[in-house]
């Protein structure tokens, strides 16, 4: 994704806190505003902390309604606004922290599903045990 030019940086690990993202033209997609302004919100005060309160993660994993009616925003400017911000979270929290917290995160996941392949190998094995006793 291309930076956006909009997107000014005060020092390094800020955004801009007076950004005004550009509205969508008449019937045009784009994100629903009050959604975006909400999260836009929360980053900002979470980029006024040292560290964040925010991860580079929770902004990659933003999701906002897409429409063609009511207020709201240009799809790639709201993208490039976020990228940029994920790149400023980035940099204030150090590319250790992030990976330590999103390996834990895949260990828990890796433990907790052992379980379901356990299962489906046993039954896997009572069918072919139960197709051999028939033939």
């Amino acid at each position: 994704m291309h930076h956006n030019p909009r997107v000014t940086e005060s020092r390094p690990g800020t955004v801009d806190d007076h950004l005004e993202l550009p509205g969508c033209r008449f019937l045009r997609e784009g994100y629903a505003a009050d959604e975006v302004d909400e999260f836009v919100d929360g980053l900002r005060r979470s980029l006024r902390h040292d560290p964040p309160d925010m991860a580079p993660y929770e902004v990659a994993d933003a999701r906002f309604k897409v429409s063609r009616w009511g207020r709201r925003y240009e799809l790639r400017a709201v993208d490039d606004y976020l990228e940029s911000a994920q790149a400023a979270l980035r940099e204030r929290h150090g590319e250790h922290a992030v990976a330590e917290v999103e390996g834990r995160v895949a260990d828990e996941r890796h433990v907790s599903t052992l379980w379901i392949y356990l299962v489906g190998l046993l039954l896997v094995a009572v069918v072919v045990v139960f197709a051999l006793t028939q033939l």
